[in-house]
């Protein structure tokens, strides 16, 4: 008999379908069901009568129910597992372990009904995965520079919640330095949607960074649905790109020399480890899982402030020792191989 699980996220994204794979990769069949995001009362509920037709029937027939996140669409699912007595985990992420009050971001953010469903989620489930370590115990750093407030023990009383850290894993065949190319410019990349978006993600420090480097190329891609230049005064030397797909992405990679990220708060950032493995150097702030990816392989700052010692690593020679040693970082912490490897250990 095919062995079943249950997957609900809320919108597939390449992660999503990286555990899908693996999940495949291990023998599971795998029902999937998407509650994608919806602000508006007749889509919010048309997502739980859907769920509440749906998940009995998968959640009876499955080994596991996995939710990607933490929020309303893991509810039903969580509780539903719970009275069928089948096993439940919450794969976090990043948004649903944080409060950033500033961007009034995180399933946190307000005392509402929202975190009272996630704070009951965490007591319900019987496994929680963090993508990284600080989003159990917290990042002292971002709280120290932003006030932010992570960690999913700084949320949940509960003493005997079961959290394991299974970081995110990376496909280096894909992902792979092309040697011909020749390296030039800095990139950084996300879905920028809202301004929340940059600010979270530190497109003004990169856009700041642009100014003090004005003869070297400096790219902004995943522009959606907005205009970054009405919130920022875009430097000359910084070209704006929309979305792009993942085979435009690598080549970007490839043909840059830096990556940056410069997040107030993150997980373990996807676009950096993939930019790293394309044999980008990272530049990247000092906080959640950044310095982890990062390593010794490029330069961590602290802020906005300290921004000259970055300069000086930027114009400093490199080669292709130097592109390979950031590949090298990624594939030996984060590959693709290791995330599957404990997924089949603890599923």
């Amino acid at each position: 008999m095919t062995k079943k699980i249950t997957l609900v996220y809320p919108i597939l994204r390449s992660f999503v379908k990286s555990d899908i794979k693996i999940f495949e990769a291990h023998g599971y069949e795998i029902f999937k069901l998407q509650s994608f995001p919806d602000k508006k009362l007749w889509g919010f509920f048309k997502n739980r009568v859907i769920e509440l037709l749906v998940l009995p029937f998968y959640i009876l027939k499955s080994k596991v129910v996995f939710s990607w996140f933490n929020d309303y669409h893991s509810f039903l699912p969580i509780l539903i597992s719970k009275l069928l007595f089948k096993k439940s985990v919450i794969i976090v992420g990043g948004y649903d372990a944080i409060v950033d009050n500033k961007n009034q971001h995180g399933v946190f953010y307000n005392s509402g009904m929202r975190a009272l469903i996630a704070k009951l989620n965490y007591r319900l489930v019987s496994e929680v995965w963090v993508v990284h370590k600080s989003l159990e115990y917290g990042c002292s750093f971002a709280k120290k520079e932003y006030n932010i407030i992570s960690g999913v023990r700084s949320f949940i009383s509960k003493k005997g919640i079961k959290i394991k850290e299974i970081n995110t894993g990376y496909d280096s065949r894909f992902w792979n330095y092309n040697k011909s190319s020749k390296k030039s410019g800095i990139l950084t990349a996300a879905f920028f949607y809202e301004e929340r978006v940059i600010n979270i993600k530190g497109l003004k420090i990169f856009n700041k960074l642009a100014s003090l480097l004005p003869e070297i190329d400096f790219t902004i891609v995943g522009e959606s649905g907005i205009k970054i230049s009405d919130y920022i005064n875009i430097e000359k030397n910084v070209k704006v790109l929309g979305v792009m797909n993942k085979y435009q992405m690598k080549e970007l990679y490839q043909n840059s020399k830096f990556y940056f990220q410069g997040s107030r708060l993150e997980g373990l950032p996807n676009s950096l480890c993939e930019a790293m493995l394309c044999g980008c150097i990272p530049i990247g702030s000092r906080v959640f899982g950044i310095p982890d990816a990062i390593g010794d392989t490029g330069i961590l700052f602290d802020s906005d402030k300290n921004l000259d010692r970055v300069v000086q690593f930027i114009n400093s020679d490199f080669g292709s020792h130097d592109f390979k040693k950031a590949r090298k970082r990624i594939k030996n912490q984060f590959h693709i191989s290791l995330r599957s490897k404990k997924i089949k250990e603890n599923i």
